[in-house]
């Protein structure tokens, strides 16, 4: 149990049940427009505009971790957490939108809804449920989001940590099973003012109270100099397997979902090239915060130091819509992996092993029973994240980088892909890192991150050159009209 040494006042109460309400209301305001089809449900009608697709990538990208978790790192490796996660995440994304968001958007059939969808398209169904395995994996990760809520409830209210986790996936159940991406969309444009002016507000208020940039150094310097290092105190092997989380991005199963769901490839590329800034400065942002509880709390565990320093900064009124802000992220980012899950299950897991179609209703239905499941697994994952949710970030990434990359990025380009590729290289990459991170990592010093991508790229390429024939790639001319 979190334990803060600053009251939880009345007004800070009333915010954040307002929030919650506010929530749910517009979940159900777009109840009938979500149910008229699939598309509808799942991609809005491929119909968002810039300003919405901006909103709800935004919102997406940021939860539990992108806050207390990027905020740890501050805490820990220091000014690091920029030099190998934050800027290389950033550049990384550069490419991904300049090239794959409007070729994603502009040029993949509109059938081609999902991950899985785009494994199948661009090689086979042995390919489409290898991938939906990676999506799925994702479902771990939402426990790291389900455990920061329920910290948050837990310090605010006493809550026992199970009820507190079943409020959240209460809510967050709601208005997902409500309306599906139209629900998603709106409350993430919302959520992202409540976050914008949380974090900005609390970065301020948290960098005034610990003195300025020169008290935090002044403080950590002599205790604790490997902060103030490129590196962090860490090897080079190990700085480059956080660099390299950054191709998460070209995995990541919501993002291509957005591109689907705008209204053009023109919006899909722009959106995303406006967020990646918006990105970065927050970012920087949270990891100040986390200088600012180390030099505040230089004793105390991370997440009671965190929670303690944003709860003496904030006034009465501000600290309720700081934690309704941080909330607003996590919840915005529960909702579109569990949507995107849901769907992994339904249209992709089923689908790809029966062969069978469902009607549009059908596959709403069944979305729906498969959203409570997967709700209701996420709780029970937090307890694999109790030690760091840190952890449950590497987990997750590494696991669906190691499966997808390759077949995805190199399949979007590789004129002379194959379907025995594209299975391949996924069902090696996923056995691959399990096997290097679990037995091989440690005693070789080699992260799992740094060579197995490598390793799949090179059985992609082997396994294309002696199955591929010419002519075979009919999809291939699609991409390239």
């Amino acid at each position: 149990m979190l334990h803060v040494n600053v009251p939880w006042a009345v007004p800070d109460t009333v915010i954040l049940i307002g929030y919650f309400f506010l929530m749910i209301f517009i979940g159900l305001r777009f109840r009938s427009k979500a149910r008229k089809s699939m598309s509808s449900y799942f991609l809005s009608g491929r119909s968002l505009t810039l300003p919405l697709v901006i909103g709800t990538m935004m919102t997406s990208w940021y939860d539990g971790y992108s806050v207390i978790g990027v905020a740890e790192y501050g805490a820990t490796i220091g000014i690091a957490g920029m030099i190998v996660y934050v800027i290389p995440c950033t550049l990384s994304r550069v490419p991904f939108a300049l090239w794959i968001a409007p070729l994603v958007r502009g040029k993949i059939p509109e059938d081609v809804m999902t991950v899985p969808d785009l494994m199948e398209f661009l090689y086979d169904r042995k390919s489409k449920v290898l991938g939906t395995v990676a999506v799925l994996a994702g479902v771990l990760y939402n426990g790291v989001n389900f455990l920061v809520i329920s910290q948050l409830l837990e310090m605010m209210f006493d809550f026992p940590s199970f009820v507190a986790i079943l409020i959240s996936g209460c809510i967050v159940g709601i208005y997902v099973l409500a309306s599906g991406m139209w629900s998603v969309t709106m409350t993430d444009v919302f959520q992202l003012g409540f976050i914008s002016f949380s974090v900005g507000v609390g970065v301020i208020a948290v960098m005034n109270m610990a003195g300025g940039w020169d008290a935090i150094f002044g403080t950590l310097n002599g205790s604790q100099p490997t902060l103030f290092e490129p590196t962090g105190g860490m090897n080079g092997a190990t700085a480059l397997s956080w660099a390299l989380i950054g191709l998460s991005i070209y995995t990541e199963p919501m993002m291509y979902q957005r591109f689907s769901a705008s209204d053009s490839a023109k919006t899909a590329k722009r959106s995303f090239m406006f967020c990646i800034p918006m990105w970065l400065v927050f970012s920087t942002a949270v990891i100040m915060m986390g200088f600012c509880a180390k030099t505040l709390y230089p004793d105390a565990v991370f997440y009671e130091a965190f929670w303690n320093t944003v709860m003496a900064a904030l006034p009465t009124g501000l600290r309720g819509l700081f934690v309704a802000g941080l909330i607003a992220a996590v919840m915005s980012t529960l909702s579109s992996y569990i949507l995107v899950q849901a769907a992994a299950c339904t249209k992709d897991l089923y689908t790809g092993i029966t062969g069978k179609v469902l009607s549009d209703a059908q596959m709403i239905r069944w979305n729906n029973i498969a959203t409570v499941a997967i709700i209701i697994f996420s709780m029970l994952s937090t307890q694999a994240w109790l030690s760091s949710i840190i952890d449950g970030l590497y987990f997750v990434t590494g696991f669906q980088v190691a499966g997808l990359f390759i077949p995805l990025v190199v399949g979007l380009f590789y004129s002379k892909r194959t379907p025995a590729a594209g299975w391949v290289s996924t069902a090696f990459g996923y056995v691959f890192w399990l096997f290097w991170n679990y037995v091989l990592a440690e005693s070789t010093g080699i992260p799992a991150n740094n060579i197995t991508w490598v390793a799949a790229f090179f059985v992609f390429m082997i396994v294309a050159k002696f199955t591929y024939k010419d002519g075979q790639n009919d999809n291939m001319k699609k991409l390239e009209a």
